[in-house]
């Protein structure tokens, strides 16, 4: 199936997103991507043209990418925490013609695109009557003056690309991965039939619609199986537990980080009937330790853990791999149903169970490949291998178990951050002579960004990171810099990130106050 077909084959009076207190039926909710495939027809875009999306989370976007999905426009979401800089650079890259955002947003949209030679439109969404918006940008209203009747656009195939996703790698600048209609039906699929939704399944959503979670490991997987998805704004742990029992909610995906700040206030919920079907956790490493603290505060074997790579699509494993069964401690699961994952050698060669290589994926869900980087698609895709730079072992069940990153990629939060990209900001300061940049331990964000920095002149820590800040979003911006003589390089001169940590003794505890 095309993904566009989702909401119009599930035309109902069910709720297909609750938000804010109101339901939007599937029949409501396809009407909404309706008059946003009317409105891309009418400002002539075309299959294959990039929509990027400066927003947050709220049912007009989830009808925006369903307006894109049946018409081949490509949807291009942008992290909304990046800077004017970071922002430019992506709606440069991807040449979007239409940039979706919201008041909030608003001034960081208008400021970005300025900065082009090439400007795309911008569309506002739910500016307030009488606010004032700038001359050249859209209203709404626009939108709302559309057909609520299908649109139909012909030539679409389950090979048409549908999402235009930037993520960052070890090359500094980040790369646009492209998803087909396939690549995400079939993760969507394998995900739903995993979680073993149903039409009764409530799914509260948390995760950013920017990011492959929130979109597909919610609302794509819960709307192939009918479900109804609880949309909030954003994550709110004073509010989350209310939510959960208000809305008899069954389950909702957070990365640890969050799981870990949930039992920080579990004494606001001592006592209370709290009954989930699962929590899927992902996008960063969980330990061990707070697996167990969960589980023993919130129910037995409810933590589904997931991995997976933006350019795998969203999820390539799950712990277990099934809601319901029992979870491999340490591992992070059994590749999904349809997916294929061997360990590689540095020859390409699969290893034998128990060895330690390159984790690589075979499957429907693999990207198409980089935007506008064939290079990096060839070295990436190899003989139809996706070549993740996970590290990690698979045991003779096929549980995979992660031991490190061979991409030398900070996660923070669930966040990726590239040490290249921080510090190709921090040595175009004057004051600084070289830079590295690498991850330290945290107790809350699992990792956070350092840099030691060899300085050219007089320079302290709270001026870089104030010029950090200025061209970089705030989870990329290093919590502590070190200031040393000498970077730590092995023989041929390369930085050994892995060692900057002695800089920053006793750092596991202190980073995340």
């Amino acid at each position: 199936m095309l993904i566009g077909q989702l909401l119009e084959d599930h035309r109902a009076a069910k709720p297909a997103i609750i938000f804010e207190g109101r339901a939007y039926s599937y029949a409501e909710l396809d009407d909404l991507s309706n008059q946003f495939a009317h409105l891309f027809g009418k400002l002539r875009l075309e299959t294959g043209d990039r929509v990027s999306m400066l927003i947050g989370n709220e049912p007009l976007v989830v009808a925006a990418y369903f307006g894109m999905f049946k018409t081949g426009v490509i949807a291009n979401p942008i992290n909304n925490r990046l800077t004017v800089e970071e922002t430019a650079y992506v709606l440069g890259h991807s040449g979007s013609r239409l940039l979706i955002t919201s008041p909030e947003f608003l001034p960081l949209a208008v400021s970005a695109v300025e900065t082009l030679d090439v400007k795309p439109a911008i569309l506002l969404l739910g500016a307030a009557p009488g606010v004032a918006v700038p001359v050249s940008v859209l209203s709404d209203a626009e939108l709302f003056a559309q057909p609520r009747a299908p649109r139909r656009v012909e030539g679409l195939t389950r090979t048409t690309p549908i999402l235009l996703i930037y993520t960052s790698g070890t090359t500094g600048r980040p790369k646009g991965v492209l998803l087909t209609h396939a690549n995400v039906w079939a993760d969507g699929l394998a995900l739903s039939q995993g979680f073993r939704l149903t039409e009764d399944h409530v799914a509260l959503c948390m995760m950013p619609l920017f990011h492959c979670n929130a979109l597909i490991v919610s609302h794509i997987a819960g709307f192939i199986a009918r479900s109804t998805i609880l949309l909030v704004r954003k994550f709110s742990a004073r509010e989350h537990w209310k939510l959960v029992m208000d809305y008899n909610v069954n389950s909702f995906s957070a990365p640890p980080t969050v799981l870990a700040i949930l039992l920080e206030r579990e004494a606001e919920v001592r006592g209370a009937d709290i009954r989930l079907d699962f929590v899927k956790t992902g996008s960063a490493p969980l330990t061990v330790d707070l697996a167990t603290r969960f589980e023993d505060r919130f129910g037995k074997d409810i933590l589904i853990e997931g991995w997976g790579l933006t350019e795998g699509t969203a999820t390539s494993t799950l712990n277990p791999l099934y809601a319901g069964g029992k979870r491999k401690i340490g591992s992070v699961g059994q590749a999904l149903p349809g997916q294929e994952i061997r360990v590689f050698d540095g020859q390409g060669n699969t290893l034998p169970a128990g060895e330690v290589g390159e984790l690589v994926i075979r499957s429907p869900t693999v990207m198409l490949g980089y935007f506008r980087d064939e290079d990096a698609t060839r070295n990436t895709i190899v003989d139809g291998w996706l070549h993740t730079g996970d590290l990690g072992r698979m045991d003779q069940d096929g549980h995979i178990f992660l031991v490190g990153r061979k991409k030398e990629i900070v996660i923070r939060g669930g966040e990726n951050v590239s040490p290249l990209e921080v510090e190709e900001v921090i040595c175009r300061h004057p004051a600084v002579r070289d830079a590295a940049v690498g991850g330290l331990p945290d107790r809350i964000w699992g990792e956070v960004v350092v840099a030691c920095v060899v300085p050219a002149t007089s320079i302290t820590e709270q001026e870089l990171q104030v010029y950090c800040r200025e061209h970089l979003a705030d989870f990329k911006v290093p919590v502590r810099i070190a200031f040393t003589e000498e970077l730590p390089r092995n023989a041929t001169g390369k930085v050994l990130r892995r060692n900057l940590t002695q800089f920053f003794q006793p750092a596991a505890e202190e980073v995340s106050s």
